[in-house]
């Protein structure tokens, strides 16, 4: 068992997994809005008795994590071609913590994660004890899940609408997910997920776990196979947010027509909030008019936004690829149409 497993392991580093991609955009947190606005990019791919699987998994994920070349792959886990979430793995932002589960000869561990006030990550690698359980042809595999914090209180709840929510969540404003790695005659695959919240808003994560109910496994012929189970994943005690790890910035002018409410840098991204002094119908005059802009002059756009109406003002809440890391000194905001605001470090 062991010997075929560390083979498999060996076909995966030296494979190069195909990535083309799609692009899948939204405005909303929930599943069924995630599915009925699909508007956020969205990559997608070409897609062994319980005890001795879960002795040949944590052996399996042993040599994925003590191998430096896959540890070098495992970096690029998160790639979703997001520039904050590249400058905060390559800063060591992401906790590695391998909890496995195994059910219904399926073995499920999660790997790596990451989280702050704006995003939180999520990579998964899968195990089919038989590959036979996988037909040929696979386009791609997610899971549905929850994550519940220490407290009880559950954070995000990633399921279709024929499930009962456990809790309000309300977090999360988009998801991103992809398999870099899809092996069908292994019976091995990644599975990563990345949530963001515009308002900067996710709790800090202690004492978490991840409850995974089912695995979906879609085919290029149009069906799918749902495997039903039960998979309970502790996940890494998130550090709390302060040695630096934020960066605060204020307005240089109160007197622009733009009123920032909020604007920090964290890890993984830059979470803004500020008021216009009119109402607008819908959302139009700030898609694609939104832009920040260094104190080197490079310009980053914001992927989505979250908007309301509040005292006869229009609140926007949403976030750009620059992070704590960068340090920058100064930031402008543009909003085209509306105004531009400059932000100085605290």
């Amino acid at each position: 068992m062991k010997a075929d497993v560390e083979k498999e392991m060996e076909q995966l580093v030296n494979e190069e997994p195909e990535m083309p991609a799609v692009v899948r955009e939204t405005l909303d947190a929930t599943y069924a809005t995630i599915q009925s606005q699909a508007k956020r990019r969205q990559k997608k791919f070409g897609w062994k008795k319980a005890a001795a699987a879960a002795c040949a998994f944590v052996i399996a994920g042993g040599l994925l994590l003590n191998n430096d070349e896959v540890r070098a792959k495992i970096q690029a886990f998160f790639s979703f071609e997001d520039r904050g979430i590249e400058q905060a793995m390559s800063n060591g932002f992401g906790q590695e913590n391998p909890s496995t589960a195994v059910d219904q000869e399926i073995g499920i561990t999660l790997q790596r994660s990451f989280a702050d006030g704006n995003k939180l990550g999520l990579s998964f690698l899968v195990e089919f004890v038989k590959p036979s359980m996988l037909e040929a042809g696979i386009s791609e595999v997610s899971m549905d899940f929850r994550v519940k914090n220490g407290d009880g209180e559950y954070i995000e709840e990633f399921i279709p609408d024929t499930k009962v929510l456990k809790g309000d969540g309300g977090y999360a404003s988009g998801l991103e997910q992809n398999n870099p790695v899809l092996n069908e005659e292994t019976g091995i695959v990644q599975y990563d997920v990345v949530f963001s919240s515009n308002r900067g808003s996710f709790p800090i994560l202690k004492d978490a776990v991840l409850e995974v109910e089912s695995i979906n496994i879609f085919y290029e012929k149009g069906t799918l196979q749902k495997i039903n189970g039960e998979w309970n994943l502790p996940i890494a005690n998130q550090n709390d947010r302060n040695n630096n790890q934020s960066v605060e910035y204020v307005m240089a002018d109160s007197s622009s027509g733009i009123q920032v409410l909020a604007a920090k840098a964290d890890p993984t991204s830059f979470n803004l909030k500020f008021a216009v002094d009119q109402l607008f119908e819908d959302e139009t005059p700030f898609v694609f008019a939104m832009k920040l802009m260094d104190d080197k002059g490079n310009e980053y756009r914001n992927d989505s936004f979250s908007m309301e109406a509040e005292n006869g003002q229009t609140i926007i809440s949403t976030n750009f690829p620059i992070t704590s890391y960068d340090q920058f000194e100064r930031v402008q905001i543009i909003i085209d149409g509306i105004g531009e605001v400059e932000l100085l470090r605290k």
